[in-house]
């Protein structure tokens, strides 16, 4: 028997019946009454109302943060749903304060220092510089010679040159005046001299003061280590010294020089430098101290050397040893990437110096200094340190450079502040941050009786019993190198905040997922299940 065919779907009937539908609705309910229906909008804030709650209950039932089951269980009384509501809300809002106060912490201190290790070789770090500055700033055969050899305006008793010899020392406690100040001006203007030039012919020459060098063990001519330069203490002679743009050593072995800082690859002092001595005391004719000797600064290579440099004093008939604990900084790249700002200190290359070759912080405030004295007097003293690109003062600016001298003795550049305050301030002298990088060389001497017979067979020896011998030397093969790193980059932020939430409420990033789960995928899941 043959089956009539019967048609199961006709899409244009339904299509008829649909748009028949929409039709009636339209005249039944017409569309610019529902936008103005407030029971309707009543009745949609209501379904979203409890769209939000039934969500909610369903991931407070569901989530695995601490307490918020207990919110919407119904095996408990209703005091104890809001006593655990109470103690979510608290525990909410104490993680939160204590993400924020974390997050303080390290926006506070965006860097720390750390000890790397304490087994850090010394062969990895530069040698100290070496400056030797003698006790007497005057040289009394060469004083002697110019008292013979100036002339003195009429009227004007020749026992004011040894005042205006002693102008060479600068003196700090004192003014001078104005009279006396004429008379010494119009001395060096009658013999062609400017204080500079009396300064340089006074001075001693300290390379002679050096007899004998030896280096590493071996014997070295001094010229070739030591060179002059001029300091707060005077014409000293400085070694293993790069801070400079030029160096003064003779031009014939200029190229024999090394371009880095010197290294030493032991320990003791027959691996550092040894020199003897001879302060000249036949010599003397002014000075600040009270005995016969050199002042000695250790300081980096790259440092000027001034009242920031390790001090020690050796005297005559004396053999000391400096025995030398260097300590390393040093920053990790993730600080070079730091804003200025964060990380408040500046590499040596970040800079450009106007006298010296590397910025560091001790560098930055010698110039700061410098500049100082320039806006105060016009000029800059003769025992500073000049590139040439300012004035050195004469004999009629001495009581400004008195005052000046000041400048140099304070810590913060003339400033009665300490340090912790003025750099939470704008106002920290010529804007000088500290290094990034640095090494620092704390030192110790030991003192003894020097055996002069030693000394007796040498070629060098002069007879002399008055000499020095010096010895300075790394202490140990080992030293302690810091290590400079941001405080929290974002995987220590993220542990940390991570710790505080899961401590608390047991947070996670899959429970931040569950939460934007029931309020977005959720619902679309729920819709398309009931669509089907």
């Amino acid at each position: 028997m043959a089956f009539k065919k019967r048609r199961i779907f006709d899409l244009r009937h339904v299509q008829a019946q649909q748009m028949a539908t929409n039709a009636s609705r339209r005249r039944s309910h017409p569309t610019h009454n529902q936008s103005h229906n407030p029971i309707h909008s009543q009745h949609r804030f209501r379904q979203i109302g409890e769209w939000f709650t039934e969500n909610m209950r369903n991931y407070c039932e569901t989530t695995s943060l601490h307490g918020f089951n207990y919110i919407t269980r119904q095996d408990i009384s209703r005091n104890e749903r809001w006593f655990w509501l109470v103690v979510v809300i608290l525990a909410i809002i104490t993680s939160i304060v204590l993400v924020v106060v974390s997050w303080y912490w390290s926006q506070e201190t965006p860097t720390v220092t750390v000890i790397e290790s304490s087994h850090f070789p010394t062969w990895n770090i530069p040698f100290p510089a070496v400056t030797i500055c003698n006790f007497n700033k005057i040289s009394r055969s060469k004083a002697l010679t110019l008292l013979d050899q100036m002339q003195v305006p009429a009227g004007v008793n020749r026992s004011e040159l040894h005042n205006l010899f002693n102008l060479t020392l600068l003196p700090v406690d004192s003014m001078i005046s104005n009279d006396s100040l004429q008379i010494y001006d119009r001395i060096l203007s009658l013999n062609n001299l400017t204080l500079t030039r009396l300064t340089q012919q006074l001075s001693p020459d300290c390379i002679e003061m050096i007899s004998s060098c030896i280096w590493k063990g071996i014997n070295t001519r001094c010229d070739s280590l030591f060179q002059r330069i001029d300091t707060m203490e005077g014409q000293c002679c400085t070694f293993n010294y790069f801070g400079g743009i030029s160096n003064n050593f003779p031009e014939k072995i200029a190229y024999q020089v090394p371009k880095r800082p010197y290294r030493v690859t032991g320990c003791g002092y027959p691996t550092g430098l040894s020199v003897l001595l001879n302060p000249m005391i036949s010599d003397y004719y002014g000075t600040f101290f009270s005995g016969y000797g050199f002042r000695l600064l250790l300081h980096d290579a790259y440092n000027f050397p001034d009242e920031n440099s390790e001090t020690k004093v050796v005297t005559t008939t004396r053999e000391s040893f400096v025995r030398i604990n260097p300590e390393s900084t040093y920053a990790t790249n993730d600080i070079r990437r730091m804003d200025l700002s964060l990380r408040n200190c500046l590499f040596g290359s970040e800079r450009t110096m106007h006298g010296l070759r590397r910025y560091s912080f001790i560098n930055c405030m010698f110039e700061c200094r410098v500049r100082m004295t320039v806006d105060h007097c016009g000029c800059l003293p003769p025992y500073v340190y000049n590139n040439g690109s300012y004035q050195v003062c004469g004999v009629l600016q001495t009581n400004c450079m008195i005052r000046s001298k000041r400048i140099f003795s304070h810590a913060l550049a003339n400033l009665n502040f300490s340090l912790s305050i003025i750099r939470k301030t704008d106002s920290f002298p010529c804007g000088c941050l500290q290094d990034c990088q640095s090494n620092h060389y704390v030192s110790e001497s030991t003192t003894g009786r020097l055996d002069i017979s030693y000394f007796a067979n040498r070629p060098t020896f002069n007879n002399s019993t008055d000499m020095i011998l010096l010895h300075v030397f790394f202490s140990d093969l080992m030293s302690t190198r810091y290590r400079t790193d941001i405080f929290q980059n974002w995987l220590s932020a993220l542990a940390s905040f991570g710790g505080l939430l899961g401590l608390i409420m047991g947070f996670s990033i899959v429970t931040a997922f569950e939460f934007i789960y029931f309020l977005t995928f959720r619902p679309v899941f729920n819709y398309i299940n009931r669509a089907d």
